[in-house]
């Protein structure tokens, strides 16, 4: 019978103890990813802004989209006359784009590894989207548009929620505006916090909650999960 020698013993104990410590130093970070933004969505509240006083939308029906570009959405209004809620240069456009993401990723396309990390497992900033449209637009390139009609009040209620999102001056103006040449129409300083677990995705759902259009945005991540929590919607392409 061979008989382990002491230093062949100690030699394998600190092999395991190396392992383990490496194994603590890979999960440590894989934890945090899943426990910090759940925590953090049960205990703190989302972020929003004061609610900005917008004018009663002509009676009427008006149009309501929601666009899924591939990885995230956004929510499409028909800009009511006399309305300028687009970007600089297109504030009376027929269509107004809302989306909000977080400011690295979304507005710097910044996409490395700890940027990307600390997107999806820290409480980062966020900037809210805006774009404007032309009447007609089939938003060609999206994985999929879904449309319904909405009254006016209920309009009102959906544009003030979205407005909530962006931050304001003394005067009451969105926050200065900012261009990803990448991204056609203007970034500006957004409320929330940016989490896997109130990611842009969970954001669309929200809004639309909010006027009555969707149901509960809970475990919304990928843009994917977005149909299925809208209300009334038909997909038109």
């Amino acid at each position: 019978m061979r008989i382990r020698s002491s230093a062949t013993a100690a030699e394998s104990s600190d092999g395991r103890r190396w392992r383990r410590v490496v194994g603590a130093v890979l999960l440590a970070p894989l934890l945090v990813a899943l426990l910090l933004p759940i925590g953090y969505a049960l205990v703190v509240p989302e972020q929003r802004g004061a609610a900005t006083a917008l004018p009663m939308p002509p009676v009427g029906l008006h149009r309501v989209l929601v666009v899924d570009w591939g990885y995230h959405t956004a929510i499409v209004i028909q800009q009511p006359p006399g309305w300028a809620l687009g970007p600089p240069g297109e504030e009376r456009a027929a269509l107004v784009e809302y989306a909000w993401g977080e400011r690295r990723f979304y507005l710097h396309g910044d996409h490395r590894p700890w940027s990307v990390f600390a997107a999806v497992a820290l409480p980062t900033s966020s900037v809210l989207h805006l774009d404007g449209w032309p009447a007609g637009s089939t938003f060609r390139g999206a994985r999929g548009v879904y449309e319904r009609t909405v009254d006016a009040a209920t309009l009102r209620r959906l544009v003030e929620s979205l407005e909530r999102s962006a931050r304001r001056s003394a005067t009451g103006a969105r926050g200065a505006a900012m261009r990803n040449p990448d991204h056609p129409g203007v970034f500006v300083p957004a409320y929330g916090r940016y989490l896997w677990t109130r990611g842009c995705n969970w954001w669309t759902v929200e809004r639309l909650r909010d006027a009555g259009l969707a149901t509960s945005a809970t475990g919304v991540v990928f843009s994917g999960q977005v149909p299925r929590r809208l209300i009334g919607f038909r997909r038109t392409n």
